[in-house]
């Protein structure tokens, strides 16, 4: 069973909504339609997500040191394609 929803943002909230017109219903496979950050990882945050220099590399700190993110997690990368001719 699939299941499409427009993703949206919770108002106050740093994370985006749709990106750049992109308001068409996505599958976003276990998290919610405003799932923003991170979620059961105390301690761990979100230093670049890659939408700035440099483009597309994300990283994660934790302040206890070295951080094991397991087999199961799950991140929710999306992508928007680079409007051309």
């Amino acid at each position: 069973m699939a299941v499409l929803v427009h993703v949206s943002a919770k108002p106050g909230s740093p994370c985006r909504g749709d990106i750049e017109g992109n308001d068409r219903p996505q599958a976003l496979w276990v998290f919610s339609s405003d799932a923003c950050g991170v979620y059961d990882f105390t301690d761990l945050t979100i230093l670049h997500a890659g939408r700035t220099s440099p483009i597309g590399q994300i990283t994660l700190a934790s302040d206890h040191g070295d951080m094991n993110v397991r087999a199961g997690s799950g991140m929710l990368l999306r992508v928007n394609r680079k409007p051309g001719p």
